[in-house]
């Protein structure tokens, strides 16, 4: 079948645009120091959760954006109420899929107090600690991967459900796998990185939503253009050629399945 031969978006070269994209926008500056401010709220009680919600509806409106190719991708900080109330289903969404790690890490936390006792107390928990580190990382890898499927559709759709309906997420994982994959390792270069600007002036804190948000933006964009291109049965490397700004335009209002 023949295709339209665009320079296709590929995630090497969103990985290097996520930290250059920020600097076209007039006001990035302003809008890097409040996002800071936001995020060292985080911490605090009370407001720190409020300050998270505002922190994550943020990131569900700049993944809209970049999904929707806004040349100035970067949201405002106004209408905080409108931030918090978008991202408290996100924040509900972290918790529940993460709430298998958290329990499994409780558990780990009173069986060391309860064996610390022991004579062989340390090499058991080392042992079973071992034994769950790998699975561990995989569901995390596995939650993590989820909850970017959701943020892409809660963004686009703005519906809390998207979150909780596992049976499209999973499809969509399943017939996504190799693209959610190269997201997920994306994901963990920026955010090593990231980490490794914090002790400069808070840079990484600066930087995570906006970098992250437009790696998940950008992984939505071309979910969406794989879709379209399954849906015409196109072959693998068609379909990566057969992804165009047109392209990208014609897919609102579809939903991932």
């Amino acid at each position: 079948m023949k295709s339209h031969f665009n320079i296709p978006n590929s995630m090497p070269m969103d990985f290097i645009r996520a930290f250059t994209y920020i600097t076209e926008d007039k006001r990035w500056l302003a809008k890097l120091c409040k996002t800071t401010v936001i995020a060292l709220l985080c911490p605090l009680p009370v407001i720190g959760l409020i300050s998270l919600c505002a922190l994550l509806g943020y990131l569900a409106e700049l993944i809209h954006n970049v999904g929707n190719d806004y040349p100035r991708p970067l949201p405002e900080w106004n209408h905080i109420g409108e931030k918090i109330s978008k991202g408290a289903p996100a924040l509900l969404a972290i918790l529940v899929y993460h709430s298998p790690l958290l329990l499994v890490l409780l558990f780990l936390y009173v069986f060391q107090r309860v064996i610390a006792v022991s004579l062989f107390g340390g090499i058991t928990f080392l042992s079973i600690l071992g034994g769950l580190a790998p699975l561990l990382i995989l569901y995390f890898a596995f939650a993590w991967s989820l909850l970017a499927l959701g943020l892409v559709r809660y963004a686009d759709s703005w519906e809390a459900n998207s979150f909780f309906q596992l049976n499209r997420l999973l499809r969509s994982l399943q017939n996504h796998g190799a693209l959610a994959l190269q997201w997920l390792i994306a994901s963990l270069a920026a955010s090593i990185i990231l980490l490794a600007l914090l002790p400069l002036a808070l840079l990484g804190l600066a930087l995570f939503v906006p970098v992250q948000g437009y790696l998940a933006g950008s992984f939505g964009r071309m979910l969406r253009a794989e879709r379209m291109a399954l849906r015409r049965g196109l072959s693998p490397r068609e379909r990566r050629a057969d992804v165009s700004p047109a392209g990208y335009a014609a897919r609102d209002g579809a939903q991932f399945h």
